[in-house]
């Protein structure tokens, strides 16, 4: 997260599992008293952030919807793990919004929104056999 809002969470529509007001919410209270978004918990690419290069991490898949309001973070992040020659897989689900997979009736009676979770939990088992 940024404490400037990110082009995808000004243009991309809001969606019942998040809206910029809940974004908000849920960065006040992980974050400490009197800290922003910029902060390294919510921003681990940022400035105030220890190097990514430094860090010993497994390899990771980041997993993102399209059109998610925080997808422009998210690929800022996917860019900056590369960046630090860390093993990053992306996937992304095109045209599905923030949590997407957790709406049972969407998943159960919309073809599309069943076949982006099918896709996405495909991938995930896929990583956890390889890795």
């Amino acid at each position: 997260m940024r404490s400037k809002r990110s082009r995808s969470e000004l243009e991309k529509p809001q969606s019942p599992f998040l809206t910029l007001d809940m974004v908000d919410k849920f960065m006040s209270l992980a974050l400490p008293l009197g800290s922003n978004k910029d902060h390294p918990i919510a921003c681990p690419m940022g400035g105030g952030a220890p190097p990514l290069s430094g860090l010993k991490l497994p390899p990771i898949l980041l997993c993102l919807a399209e059109m998610d309001l925080i997808f422009d973070t998210e690929m800022e992040y996917n860019e900056a793990m590369k960046k630090a020659n860390k093993d990053v897989e992306l996937f992304v689900n095109k045209g599905a919004t923030h949590s997407f997979y957790l709406n049972k009736i969407a998943v159960d009676m919309d073809p599309n929104t069943g076949a982006q979770t099918e896709a996405l939990i495909a991938r995930i088992k896929e990583f956890i056999e390889q890795h």
